[in-house]
Formats: structure tokens, sequence, C-alpha cells
């Protein structure tokens, strides 16, 4: 039952943080898309985001799940097993919580958090 929760848990942040990377990259390549044709622009873009994707992905899989299941396991000599890996799975969520809420709207999430105004915000 436990490798079941683990799993899932390291799937969730693996996930979470290969996307937040992706965008990353994507939104810095779609800031220059104004200085050339439209057409030119979506076949170089398609062909960069390939080359540089493909092997990404290949090599971010392995070193996020290698990253996602030290960060997991890290709670487990910190709070036990079972709580550990809630605690460190509320913890990942809660970062990239940060992350996006900071990329997408321009929030800090840390300075609600402090401010008692979290859940509020919802």
């Amino acid at each position: 039952m436990y490798r079941k929760i683990f799993n899932f848990a390291v799937t969730v942040i693996t996930i979470l943080t290969a996307n937040l990377i992706t965008t990353f990259i994507t939104d810095k390549l779609i800031s220059y898309k104004w200085e050339l044709k439209p057409l030119r622009f979506t076949v170089l873009s398609m062909m960069i985001i390939t080359i540089i994707f493909y092997p990404l992905f290949l090599m971010m899989q392995k070193w996020l799940d290698v990253l996602s299941r030290r960060f997991v396991k890290a709670g487990h000599s910190v709070a036990g097993k079972y709580l550990g890996l809630l605690l460190m799975f509320i913890i990942g969520l809660f970062i990239l919580t940060c992350i996006y809420a900071n990329l997408w709207y321009n929030i800090n999430v840390l300075k609600l958090f402090t401010e008692g105004k979290f859940l509020s915000s919802f």
C-alpha cells in the first residue's frame, strides 16, 4: 500500500515539475514570435521544441524521478513512513503552487500565507 502511495506522490510531483520547466522554456521561445513571419516562426519553433525537448524529456524524466524520490524519502527520516510521505507531498505541492501562481497570475502565495489570506483567496 505504501509503495502505491509513494509512487503516486512521486509521479504527481514529477509531472508538475516537468510541466513547469517545459512551460518556462516554451514561454521564452514564444516571446520572440513577433520577430518573424507567423508561419516561419511556427515551423522554426516546432523544430526547436522538438530538438530541445526530445533529449530534455529523456533526461528530465530520469532526473526528476530521482529528485522526487529523494524529496519524498526525506520525509521518511523526518516524520516516519506514512506521515513523512504525506508531509513531503504537501510541501512539494505547496512549493509548486507558489511557483505556478507566480508564473500564471503574479501572485505571491508565501505572502498570502504569512498574512493569513491564503484560504480567503480561494
